[in-house]
């Protein structure tokens, strides 16, 4: 049996640590307005920690969105084996939302789509990891579905668009432009569901 480094649980701690300072930083001044020196400090650790872990800043800003996606996907993981496809749909656009109104997200994504107007190769990098990671996950997982017959599409990728459209569409851009509370988990059961139901309905093998 392999025995496990007593040291690599610090260093993961320490590596979270380094990730939540980041993020929190970034939704508060952007990311070019963050120096390494004040993500050590944040986070607890010196300077040379951080570049030890990451290397640079950008590094730290990928990590943080591939955790985030990550997470997804480890929702997504929970949904029990021969689960429906109207029932893993609902499940994959629930763990989208809770992700994307979490407080700490929709602040990075304010900064981040700030700080894309003065560095376009932020904005990108950030919908590479994340968004653009998200429509391939769902594309997969329509292809899979279109595979078995239980769904007729002409293109996954843009019936994946299609669906996280009907996902996020009009109240993406309230919650953008007036802010406000977030909805409460039923009211988003309940959107999810009625898209995913409108999604199926279009794309019905017999349709």
């Amino acid at each position: 049996m392999t025995l496990r480094s007593p040291g690599r649980p610090k260093d993961l701690e320490k590596r979270e640590a380094i990730l939540d300072a980041a993020q929190a930083l970034f939704a508060e001044r952007g990311v070019d307005g963050v120096p390494i020196e004040a993500i050590a400090a944040r986070s607890g650790v010196s300077k040379v920690t951080v570049y030890g872990h990451f290397g640079d800043k950008a590094t730290i800003f990928d990590s943080i969105v591939q955790r985030e996606t990550e997470r997804l996907k480890q929702s997504l993981c929970q949904t029990p084996s021969g689960s429906g496809l109207e029932d893993t749909l609902t499940r994959f656009g629930m763990a989208l939302i809770d992700m994307l109104t979490q407080p700490c997200h929709l602040a990075l994504d304010r900064a981040v789509s700030l700080e894309a107007q003065r560095n376009p190769d932020i904005g990108r990098r950030f919908f590479e990891a994340g968004p653009g990671q998200v429509r391939t996950m769902l594309t997969q997982l329509l292809s899979q579905a279109q595979e078995k017959g239980v769904i007729a599409l002409d293109d996954p990728e843009c019936a994946a668009e299609d669906l996280l459209a009907l996902w996020l569409g009009f109240h993406a851009i309230e919650r953008r432009f007036c802010g406000g509370t977030l909805p409460d988990d039923q009211t988003i059961s309940r959107h999810v569901s009625r898209a995913v139901r409108l999604f199926l309905k279009a794309n019905a093998p017999d349709a």
